[in-house]
Order: structure tokens, then sequence, then C-alpha cells
């Protein structure tokens, strides 16, 4: 299993027919946390997680990450550093 860790504001609803109702999430952010994830295999690892996510952490915590790959995505305003632990 895989994670693209991203942090960002998202809109939650229900979507589906009366018999099932499943919950959606629709935001950019929530797009990137998703590319982010598929980046898993490319990399090998568990998980990914953006620079605006990482920015986030104590000096102590980012000294347990490194920085994989700066590739810009596109995502309004943002260009994440694409970190692994």
């Amino acid at each position: 299993m895989h994670y693209g860790l991203h942090i960002g504001e998202a809109i939650e609803g229900a979507l589906g027919s009366v018999n099932k109702i499943d919950a959606t999430y629709l935001s950019p952010n929530v797009n990137l946390a998703s590319r982010l994830e598929a980046a898993c295999h490319q990399f090998h690892v568990d998980f990914l997680m953006s620079g605006v996510l990482v920015n986030y952490f104590s000096e102590g915590i980012r000294k347990l990450c490194r920085q994989v790959r700066h590739h810009p995505l596109p995502a309004p305003s943002q260009q994440p550093a694409w970190r692994a632990r």
C-alpha cells in the first residue's frame, strides 16, 4: 500500500443513488495527494509528502525526511518538493 500526503482545503460531498451513497472529495489538493501516491511506485517508497506539508513539521522531523525530487506539478500556486522518509 502506498500513500501520498499533502495538506490543504477540500470539499466533501455525498455522491451516489438512493441505494448507495459514497463520500467524495474535490480539490486540487486531493488531486495532488493522489498524484504523489501514484509516484510512490516510481521512487520505490511507501509514501511521499509534499513540500507544503513538510514545511509544517518541526526542524527535528524535517531532518528525518529527504528530498527525492523537486518537480513542479500543475496545481494552483503550489509547486511542491516531493519528499520521502
